[in-house]
């Protein structure tokens, strides 16, 4: 999920002390503080972290760690959330979540997240390649208006600015890799691949279809073609943070090939209110699709 700098959704921090360099993200939008990447001494991150999400009066610290930091962080009061395989240039990374809101860290929602992640298993692996009807291709810049459109329509709101096309050009221009479905030239699907360069992982994020051509299998589409794309450029590891109440986004996953690992716990706003995302990982030795329909 890409970040951005605005009074609205949040801001980047730099810690800089004697033997730790790390940045951070203060997400408004979405009231927590992220830790996105650190070096050197680990000891005193964790307390650090949680004394910004109090200063900014926030509800909870998210962050990814090697192996070798955990102690470090549940020693603090952190909690595991999940984890995923191949994160760091394909070694396991822990997604540990801390909670300054205690209220936050109850889901209201937990059965029937479940039943949803037991239902999208019993589809793994079942993805099959088939040509689509629809014009699937990597999103323009001259897109921009009609995908901010889409995500108007669909989404009362959203982590991130994806209603704005300034925004959404920007990040086609950084790291974010868009495809898109059209139908008769609209545009009527889009999805997204956040992508590390350094660590060799990409997020697959800002899912969304129209309502009048939902059920025609457009994200599996998109998926497949971002993984494929990707694939060929070396990246090893895929994962998606998908709304743990939509069940059509967590069967494509997992027909996909991926694997649940975790849920973290009122973690976006979207749709109005904190939803549970569920953790979906593959690894890209994983991409092979050997039954292609033409």
């Amino acid at each position: 999920m890409a970040e951005i700098e605005s009074p609205q959704y949040g801001f980047p921090i730099v810690l800089e002390e004697e033997g730790l360099a790390a940045n951070v993200y203060a997400d408004l939008h979405n009231q927590r503080i992220k830790l996105l990447d650190y070096t050197g001494k680990v000891e005193g991150l964790p307390g650090k972290l949680i004394l910004l999400c109090k200063k900014y009066r926030l509800g909870k610290v998210i962050c990814t760690i090697p192996e070798r930091s955990i102690t470090n962080f549940l020693d603090a009061g952190y909690l595991e959330e999940g984890m995923m395989d191949g994160y760091f240039k394909g070694v396991k990374g822990y997604c540990l979540s801390y909670f300054a809101d205690k209220k936050r860290l109850v889901s209201k929602n937990t059965d029937e997240e479940d039943r949803i992640v037991r239902k999208a298993n019993e589809v793994k692996n079942q993805f099959v390649f088939r040509q689509s009807s629809f014009q699937v291709r990597t999103a323009l810049p001259d897109d921009a208006d009609s995908v901010a459109n889409l995500f108007k329509e669909v989404f009362k709101t959203y982590p991130t600015p994806m209603d704005n096309p300034d925004y959404i050009k920007k990040v086609m221009g950084e790291h974010v890799l868009f495809k898109v479905a059209l139908a008769d030239g609209k545009l009527v699907s889009t999805a997204s691949a956040d992508i590390d360069p350094q660590m060799l992982h990409a997020e697959i994020t800002d899912c969304a279809t129209l309502p009048e051509y939902r059920g025609q299998g457009l994200l599996s589409q998109l998926v497949y073609h971002l993984e494929q794309e990707l694939s060929a450029k070396g990246f090893k590891t895929f994962y998606s943070l998908s709304r743990a109440l939509s069940g059509g986004i967590n069967i494509v996953l997992s027909k996909h090939g991926y694997t649940y690992s975790g849920r973290l716990v009122n973690n976006c706003n979207i749709m109005g209110t904190f939803e549970d995302m569920n953790i979906w990982v593959k690894s890209m030795v994983q991409i092979a699709y050997p039954n292609k329909a033409r």
